[in-house]
């Protein structure tokens, strides 16, 4: 098998995991965020009700978890691996804001 012949999307193609067996889940590395994804999240779902813009997300990080972004390039770059993982999603015509996508509105 060539490079030319697998998808682009390989293993993000899971889909919602939410009705499989926790003991499933848990075995499953791509659904296993890291310690910023999960700031990022929940920050999002507790203190901006599921959508925030960058600045909104450098602060709220700070104040929920005394996480201090250094570089808001890192931030950004962050949250568009989130978003071509499916985490999140950039909302249409407004550049920097972003939200939860409905499967992880429920982490």
């Amino acid at each position: 098998m060539n490079d030319d012949s697998i998808p682009k999307d390989l293993g993000r193609r899971l889909g919602d995991l939410s009705e499989l067996p926790e003991a499933l889940r848990k075995q499953i590395t791509a659904t296993k965020l890291d310690d910023l994804e999960e700031k990022v999240v929940k920050t999002l779902r507790d203190r901006f009700e599921g959508i925030a813009n960058l600045d909104e997300l450098m602060v709220g990080l700070y104040r929920d978890h005394q996480h201090i972004i250094e570089d808001r390039r890192k931030l950004a770059n962050k949250l568009y691996r989130m978003q071509q993982t499916g985490l999140i999603e950039s909302v249409p015509k407004r550049k920097g804001v972003y939200r939860l996508k409905e499967t992880t509105a429920g982490m």
